[in-house]
């Protein structure tokens, strides 16, 4: 049995998927229609296999099949979001023993007294 290739109309190249080759003319579109779901991130990708893996970023871990559902191993980015704020050391303890108590305290909260 033989398949059918599907042949890009603008550099000739073969995909054995219709889907390959749609997502192939995004690179010749310069369409990148799968943004980031992060409010406040404003990066978009071509490839949707490159946007799942941006999230790792922001510190959401999708599911391989799917990541919009947030199904077994993955993380919904409605779920939750994660900040980036450098950690405030308020105080430190002595060397090979343990802290009385551990409390992260963002920036924007470790100003105020």
């Amino acid at each position: 049995k033989k398949s059918k290739m599907h042949q890009c109309t603008v550099c000739f190249k073969l995909f054995p998927r219709p889907s390959g080759l749609a997502t192939h003319m995004n690179s010749h579109s310069g369409a990148k229609p799968f943004k980031c779901p992060i409010p406040t991130c404003t990066k978009s990708f071509a490839v949707r296999s490159n946007a799942k893996r941006h999230l790792r970023t922001h510190g959401i871990f999708p599911s391989p099949s799917d990541g919009s559902s947030g199904g077994a191993g993955g993380t919904s980015p409605s779920q939750f979001t994660v900040g980036f704020d450098t950690p405030l050391v308020s105080d430190v303890h002595e060397a090979g023993t343990l802290p009385s108590k551990l409390r992260w305290v963002p920036p924007s909260l470790a100003s105020r007294s």
